[in-house]
C-alpha cells in the first residue's frame, strides 16, 4: 500500500483501509462500460470463429486468419491511439471506438440475417471491428490510474479482472445459447445491444484532463519515449518480456486453436469450448477477488512469474488430453493461475509508469496482449497443419513456460517487485 505522506507515521490515515475503486463514481461508469464491451470482445472471437467453422465450413487455417485480421488495425493503430489518450479528450477517444463497434456489430448481424455473408466479408468485418476496438482500447487501460488513487489501483485493476472474467464466462456461453435457440444472426445482435447499453454508460463519464505533454512531434517520436521509459525500467522491460511471450504461444492456444481442437481431434464442435472458457473464467474471478481484498501485495513479480509456469505447464498438458472431460479440471487451474498473471502484470507495469505517459505505454501494452495473439494464431495454425493441434497446443505452453524459468532464475530483483 502506499502511504499518505502528508500525515506523520502512526497516524490513523496510515492505517485506515482504503476504500474500493467502485466507490469512485467515475470508475463506476468505465467499469460498466469495460464490462460489457468485454462480454463482446470475448464474445465476437468466439461466435466469428463459430461462424467460420461451422456457419461457413471452413478449417482451423480459415478461423486463425480471421483472428489474424481482427488484429490488424490493432497493430496498425493502437500507438496512434495511445498518443492520442495521452493528448486529446479520452472519453470523446472512447466514444469513437464505442460507435465504430457498434456499426460493425449492427451490419454483421443484418448480413447474417440476409444469409449474404462470406468468408470475405467476415474478412473485411473483422479488420472493421479491430480498427474500432484500436481507438479506444489504450484509453480504457490507461484511464484506470487517472481515475482512482495511488493505493486503489491494484484494486481497480482486480475489479476490472473480474469484469473481464465475467465477460469470459458469460460471453461464449450467452452467446453459444442465444446461437442455438436464434442462429448466428441471433448471437451478433445481441453484442450489437450490449455495445449500444455500454455507449450509454460513457455519457455520464467525467474525465480528468491529460497532464501537459513534452513535446507533440510526430507519433513515432511520441512511442519513442514510451519505448524508452520501458527498456530503462529493467523490471518493467521483463514485465513486457513474459507480456510477449504469453501473447505469442499461450493466448492464442488457448484462445484459438483449442476451438478447433476440440472440433476435430475430442469429437466436439464449435460451441463446445464455451463451457471450458467459462470454467477458466470462474478460476480467473476467484483469484482476482482475493487480490481485490487484499489489495497491495507483497512480491508480486515472484507471484505472478510462478502462476505464469502453472498457466504454461496447463496449456501443455491440455494438449495432450486423450478426451474433452479433462480440459475442465485444467481450464479451473489455468484461470486461477491466469488470476494473477493477468493483475501483477498490469498492476506493476502501470505503477512504474508516469502518468504523461500512461497511454502510449498502455498502447504497446495492448498491443502486445491483443494484436499479438492473431499473429500467434496464424503461426500456430499453420503449424498445427504440420504437427496436428493438440502437438501444437502442448507446443504453445512450452514456449511460455520456457521464457518464464529463464526470468525468475536470472532476475532477483524481479521476484522481489
Amino acid at each position: 500500500m502506499v502511504l499518505d505522506r502528508r500525515r506523520p507515521p502512526g497516524t490513523e490515515a496510515e492505517t485506515a483501509p482504503v476504500p474500493g475503486a467502485l466507490t469512485v463514481p467515475a470508475f463506476r461508469y468505465l467499469w460498466l462500460n469495460n464490462a460489457l464491451y468485454a462480454i463482446v470482445i470475448n464474445a465476437q472471437r468466439f461466435t466469428f470463429g463459430w461462424l467460420v467453422l461451422d456457419g461457413l465450413g471452413r478449417d482451423e487455417f480459415w478461423q486463425g486468419l480471421v483472428t489474424f485480421a481482427l488484429g490488424i488495425p490493432l497493430a496498425a493503430l493502437v500507438l496512434q491511439a495511445g498518443a492520442w489518450a495521452d493528448r486529446y479528450d479520452r472519453k470523446m477517444l472512447l466514444i469513437v471506438g464505442q460507435v465504430g463497434s457498434l456499426a460493425v456489430m449492427g451490419i454483421t448481424t443484418a448480413l447474417v440475417a440476409a444469409d449474404l455473408i462470406s468468408i470475405g466479408l467476415v474478412l473485411a468485418l473483422a479488420v472493421a471491428f479491430g480498427a474500432a476496438q484500436a481507438i479506444g482500447q489504450p484509453v480504457r487501460a490507461a484511464l484506470v490510474p487517472a481515475l482512482v488513487s495511488p493505493e486503489q489501483l491494484f484494486n481497480a485493476i482486480a475489479v476490472n479482472a473480474i469484469a473481464m472474467t465475467l465477460a469470459m464466462i458469460a460471453g461464449p456461453v450467452l452467446l453459444q445459447v442465444i446461437g442455438d435457440l436464434a442462429g448466428f444472426e441471433g448471437a451478433f445482435g445481441v453484442q450489437t445491444l450490449l455495445l449500444a447499453v455500454g455507449l450509454l454508460a460513457l455519457i455520464p463519464l467525467r474525465v480528468p484532463a491529460n497532464e501537459p505533454a513534452s513535446d507533440a512531434g510526430s507519433v513515432w517520436s511520441q512511442v519513442r519515449e514510451a519505448i524508452a521509459h520501458i527498456r530503462a525500467d529493467r523490471a518493467v522491460a521483463k514485465l513486457f518480456l513474459l507480456l510477449i511471450a504469453a501473447s505469442f504461444s499461450v493466448n492464442p492456444a488457448v484462445m484459438v486453436t483449442l476451438q478447433a481442437f476440440i472440433q476435430q481431434d475430442l469429437g466436439g464442435d464449435g460451441g463446445d469450448v464455451a463451457p471450458v472458457l467459462a470454467v477458466m473464467g470462474l478460476g480467473i474471478a476467484i483469484s482476482s477477488a482475493i487480490i481485490m481484498r487484499k489489495g497491495d501485495m507483497a512480491r508480486k513479480g515472484a507471484l505472478f512469474q510462478r502462476a505464469m509456469m502453472l498457466g504454461s505447464t496447463v496449456v501443455f498438458l491440455m494438449g495432450r488430453v486423450p478426451s474433452y472431460g479433462y480440459l475442465i479440471p485444467l481450464a479451473f487451474v489455468m484461470g486461477l493461475a491466469g488470476g494473477f498473471y493477468i493483475n501483477m502484470n498490469q498492476g506493476l507495469i502501470q505503477a512504474n509508469t508516469p502518468e504523461r505517459l500512461m497511454g502510449r505505454v498502455m498502447a504497446i501494452f495492448t498491443l502486445v496482449q491483443i494484436g499479438f495473439l492473431p499473429i500467434g494464431a496464424l503461426v500456430l495454425g499453420s503449424l498445427a497443419t504440420v504437427i496436428g493441434l493438440g502437438a501444437t497446443i502442448s507446443v504453445g505452453g512450452l514456449v511460455a513456460l520456457g521464457v518464464v524459468v529463464y526470468t525468475y532464475t536470472t532476475d532477483a530483483h524481479l521476484r522481489t517487485l
